[in-house]
């Protein structure tokens, strides 16, 4: 054992020690793996029993006279937010705020706990992190400094008493748990805490993060820009302060009450924008210091509400939290800007919230609504209330597994208005095939990718994951050589965890190929175009079609099979998208080409197979990941859905028979000697989806269109003891095949689950 490994082992020891001294359960359940300046083990926090069992949360309690809360609590709410702090003004008599809020009669607090107490339901304190008039303006040095200056910001705190944006990363980040830590202390019936902005606000030139970053690093920091990787460097360092300090939040929370939670908002999904925050405001990492991470989904058109989007955002925020206890909060509301519910359809509040538990989400909900709303989404929240026995203690049923990397996102992507096209349409690209084949997908994280964490999956998807450190190569490696599949695409590897680049993937071996550089493509000119196709295009129809191939298949090859033979077959078709020159090794097979569209344009290796220890690997040096997203024809889906199957080796463990419109996940719950799987079953089908200008079409579903006739494959390990139709209770019928066992949904509306219980 190494100097350092004695040393982590030593933290992690005293922490278990001083847990038993204190004769209280420790806060933390296990490591993963570590990040650049991690100075001890990044342990998950431990989820309590009650945040476990607990489905969303519902908002606006606080705000709803008392037999409205009786309803709320009757349809099935068990926690929601009650304010102690606002941005003005703490509602409560504080020690270390003295401005008392004149809004809030003395006693109300005590009356609003009282009355969620007498209902069930549980106190979700509310604390805006980093808004706070009387500190601001009491404690200059706090204020963050957003631009590379030392002159302190100021704000007419007359007209803007909330003042601005306090920094996280040094004394107010203690300040903030010590009035948490009084919170708690003065009002131990307060179960979790929410907080709205929780970030660093992606860089800080304030005295403290100066000294700081100087005395830990030597350096100073830099101006805010992802192209410098001084700055780059800098991002790491300002994520792991944050996350020390929630930790630290953590543990003395805990210290008084073990089970208080942090059930608060997450900047890492549901939002578009989120994935736009560049640099980001807070790590993905920090989510698994959350015991459940809540996010704000939006599906309006700013927010990609008409596209593979939706489904994603809400697979992702379970991914935050190591499959363990994510909510999701629908947004009602039709067209942005930003909380319009003008014309808005009550039916589709059941396809939002049905569709975030189908992913793996808790639906969390704003309980009051407009009257003509209401009843609605009461019958709504029953309808989960009747689905919750099978919606918790779950974990995914584990059989691909697919990145999405927040390094990537961030040090790669680099910029908001190009983070899109660079990385994130290949992750979506291949999410949206995934869900249209019906392939039982996990997303996974940077911190997932080691041998242990892999170990159960038959194939890993990597599209585009540039940013790979060494630790996480020597993981997949391993998962490889052991028998995984590895689908790569584009440039996986060719950089490292800071965005530094590579001379050579780092995956070059496992590959089995070496970069070259960018494929040479041939834009579409538009000379000789017919004139009345030449009155319908805008100008920038000819930017949007560069990067223009030929793709030719091998066609005895696996890719040459089922619909791929008619989309395809031996015929050269357009491929639109990324792509990359690689120079393959002598185990390294070509089965796809690309070719410029000019007639001297050399041919180049497109789709690249070879066999790494007991494993499959498969190669797409031209993105057709990206491409499924970004310019989408069929035959994209068929690559990756024979790509990912060919290099898994093996089926799916359940296989679902349905249009491309139906959604469908596959979970395990196991607990206390219950044994099962349930797969989701989803319709999202929009009768009037696709009718509208694309960039502003939004869902706003009147209607279902039921979907008849699913057909769902169990594989035959399973030792099925029967199988329902949930929820409801409905047997179905078992027939046992040389497949496995088939059951058939004779009719799927919004949501259905198939319910197999197992020995």
């Amino acid at each position: 054992m190494t100097i350092k490994s004695v040393g982590i082992a030593t933290v992690v020891l005293s922490l278990a020690q001083f847990s038993i001294a204190q004769n209280k359960p420790s806060p933390w359940a296990g490591a993963v793996m570590p990040q650049p300046f991690d100075t001890a083990p990044f342990q998950r926090v431990r989820v309590p029993q009650w945040v476990q069992e607990t489905i969303g949360c519902g908002y606006t309690l606080s705000a709803m006279a008392s037999k409205s809360r009786e309803a709320a609590a009757a349809h099935g709410v068990t926690l929601s937010e009650l304010g102690f702090v606002d941005p003005f003004y703490a509602y409560y008599d504080s020690k270390l705020l003295k401005r008392r809020s004149p809004h809030v009669p003395l006693g109300r607090v005590e009356t609003d706990i009282a009355e969620d107490k007498r209902l069930g339901v549980r106190i979700l304190g509310v604390y805006p992190p980093t808004l706070q008039g009387e500190v601001y303006e009491e404690h200059p040095d706090w204020r963050r400094i957003a631009t590379d200056t030392t002159e302190i910001p100021t704000i007419d705190l007359k007209k803007y008493p909330h003042g601005g944006m306090l920094c996280p990363l040094g004394p107010y980040g203690d300040f903030f748990i010590d009035v948490l830590a009084e919170i708690l202390t003065k009002y131990p019936d307060v179960d979790a805490f929410s907080f709205d902005g929780l970030h660093h606000g992606g860089v800080c030139y304030c005295q403290h993060c100066r000294a700081n970053y100087r005395r830990e690093t030597g350096l100073e920091i830099p101006r805010a820009d992802l192209n410098d990787a001084a700055f780059r460097k800098y991002q790491h360092w300002a994520d792991r302060r944050l996350e020390a300090m929630v930790r630290r939040m953590q543990e003395r929370l805990k210290g008084i009450k073990p089970d208080v939670a942090l059930v608060t908002w997450s900047t890492n999904a549901g939002r578009w924008g989120h994935f736009l925050s560049l640099p980001r405001n807070m790590p993905a990492r920090l989510n698994l210091l959350f015991d459940a991470p809540d996010q704000e989904f939006w599906m309006d058109e700013s927010n990609r509400g008409n596209t593979i989007l939706p489904a994603f955002t809400n697979a992702y925020m379970w991914a935050l939290t190591d499959h363990r206890v994510g909510f999701s909060e629908p947004y009602l509301m039709s067209h942005g800007n930003p909380y319009g519910k003008d014309s808005f359809p009550p039916h589709e509040i059941e396809r939002r919230m049905m569709l975030t538990l189908t992913w793996g989400a808790a639906p969390s909900i704003a309980v009051a609504q407009p009257p003509r709303l209401q009843d609605e989404l009461y019958r709504v929240m029953d309808e989960v209330q009747k689905r919750k026995p099978w919606l918790t203690h779950k974990q995914p049923e584990p059989w691909a597994a697919l990145l999405m990397s927040d390094n990537t996102r961030t040090f790669y992507g680099r910029e908001a208005g190009k983070v899109e096209e660079r990385y994130m349409a290949n992750v979506l690209g291949t999410f949206r095939a995934c869900v249209e084949e019906h392939l039982p997908v996990t997303l996974i994280n940077d911190w997932n990718l080691n041998a242990a964490d892999l170990a159960k999956y038959k194939v890993l998807v990597l599209p585009n994951a540039a940013c790979l450190d060494e630790r996480q190569m020597q993981g997949i490696d391993a998962f490889v050589r052991n028998g995984g599949g590895l689908v790569a695409s584009l440039d996986v590897s060719l950089f490292d965890e800071y965005g530094n680049p590579r001379e050579n993937f780092g995956l070059a071996e496992l590959v089995g190929l070496d970069y070259r550089g960018i494929a040479p493509a041939t834009p579409v000119k538009n000379d000789e175009i017919d004139v009345n196709f030449a009155k319908a295009i805008g100008p920038d129809y000819w930017e949007k079609r560069k990067n223009v191939f030929d793709f030719r298949q091998d066609v005895a090859s696996f890719l040459n099979q089922g619909r791929m033979r008619t989309y395809v077959g031996p015929e050269p078709v357009t491929f639109k998208g990324p792509a990359v020159r690689v120079a393959p090794r002598e185990e390294a097979k070509s089965i796809g080409t690309i070719q410029g569209k000019d007639n001297d344009a050399p041919s180049v290796p497109a789709v690249l197979t070879r066999t790494h220890g007991k494993g499959r690997v498969c190669y797409l040096a031209a993105g057709f990941d990206a491409a499924y997203y970004l310019y989408a024809y069929p035959y994209h889906r068929l690559v990756m859905k024979h790509a990912i199957e060919w290099s898994a080796d093996s089926p799916p463990p359940v296989q679902v028979a349905a249009p491309m419109c139906v959604q469908s996940t596959v979970m395990r719950q196991a607990k206390e000697g219950m044994n099962r799987l349930v797969v989701h079953l989803y319709n999202n089908l929009n009768t009037t989806g696709g009718h509208a200008l694309p960039g502003d079409d939004v869902p706003l579903r009147e209607e279902v269109l039921p979907i008849s006739e699913i057909r769902v494959t169990f594989a035959p390990r399973y030792n099925i003891r029967r199988v329902t139709l949930e929820p409801g209770g409905t047997r179905l019928e078992a027939k046992v095949t040389s497949s496995g066992t088939v059951v058939v949904v004779p009719r799927l509306d919004v949501h259905a689950m198939i319910v197999a219980e197992l020995p």
